[in-house]
């Protein structure tokens, strides 16, 4: 099955209303039945000073995620954005998943970076999303920014029959560590033999480039910069496999594999 991914990554900052502006700016360039990937707190903005949080305006954000739901059922699009949330007096830092039909899925970070515990809520559900193209169903799995340095999310996603994986990032503090994190994304494709689509936003020092990596580990789109850019590739799901997956030892990891 063919998949078409639409990935962009732009300069996030900490002003939702431009943000919002470059979405929309990408979405035009949108087909019907897209997967669309953006940053890790691409609406809200996001920083590793989480001092950031004091001046965001939820009811702005939450305004510019219905649009962006709207605009998801208007253009028949399944799109994935990131955004830190304020609700019941806790943060979350989410990825928000709108269908075509206006649902919303929704992922919370199950493993927050140093900086972010104390202040956000750890994510406590791990499972992939179901998503309808035209007559399939294809199961999205999501993660955000440091999820990546836990393989295990991964592989538990991959036994639950997670298709493709979106890790949504921002990571733009230190290009020194740029090959470690692309290294990082080549394993998680390969050891599951899962479709990576990694979306960093763009900044001059970015930690992981912005990069789609096929179940082989052959990397199918690559970029580093600080600039805007988006890109259109389709993906064949038939690439997919469980080979590994199906040989794990059983007998000493409490690991099942969920026949498709």
């Amino acid at each position: 099955m063919l998949i078409s991914i639409l990935g962009a990554q732009f300069p996030v900052s900490f002003d939702v209303q431009d943000n919002l502006n470059h979405i929309l700016a990408i979405l035009k360039h949108s087909k019907e039945y897209d997967l669309i990937v953006f940053p890790e707190g691409c609406v809200s903005g996001y920083d590793t000073n989480v001092s950031f949080l004091e001046k965001i305006d939820i009811s702005e954000v939450i305004q510019a995620l219905e649009i962006l739901r709207n605009e998801a059922i208007k253009r028949k699009i399944h799109l994935w954005v990131g955004a830190c949330l304020y609700e019941n007096e806790k943060w979350f830092n989410a990825a928000l998943g709108f269908t075509l039909e206006g649902k919303m899925n929704r992922y919370n970070k199950v493993n927050l970076a140093t900086h972010e515990r104390g202040v956000f809520t750890f994510g406590s559900e791990l499972k992939p999303f179901p998503l309808e193209f035209k007559d399939q169903i294809v199961n999205i799995g999501v993660q955000l920014c440091r999820d990546l340095k836990y393989p295990e999310q991964w592989h538990w996603l991959a036994i639950n029959k997670a298709q493709i994986f979106l890790h949504m990032n921002n990571a733009k503090a230190n290009s020194s560590v740029q090959k470690v994190w692309k290294s990082q994304l080549i394993s998680r494709a390969t050891e599951n033999q899962r479709f990576v689509v990694s979306i960093n936003t763009a900044a001059s020092h970015q930690e992981c480039p912005t990069i789609v990596i096929n179940p082989k580990g052959e990397i199918l789109h690559e970029i580093i910069s600080h600039e805007v850019h988006y890109f259109r590739l389709k993906i064949d799901l038939n690439l997919n496999s469980d080979w590994y997956i199906k040989q794990s030892r059983t007998d000493l990891l409490d690991i099942k594999y969920t026949k498709k």
